[in-house]
């Protein structure tokens, strides 16, 4: 069944959207992690959760959907 993806957003954590916000500049899971002082595994963590949430299979289709519904520049 087809969740509503802008309702979905909400349920996306600030931690995700930081995440997000570097996956859209191009960085890497180790950047990330370098970045927001986390683990690489914390990152893919994450990652799998923002995946469930938007409904998406892979990086770049989780970047674009949180562009169209402006959770990230």
């Amino acid at each position: 069944e087809e969740k509503n993806p802008e309702a979905e957003a909400c349920t996306l954590s600030a931690r995700e959207l930081d995440v997000l916000t570097y996956l859209g500049k191009g960085f890497d899971y180790r950047q990330i992690s370098e970045q927001l002082h986390i683990s690489p595994s914390t990152v893919r963590k994450h990652m799998e959760n923002i995946y469930q949430k938007l409904q998406v299979h892979n990086k770049m289709e989780a970047v674009r959907k949180a562009q169209k519904f402006r959770f990230i520049d």
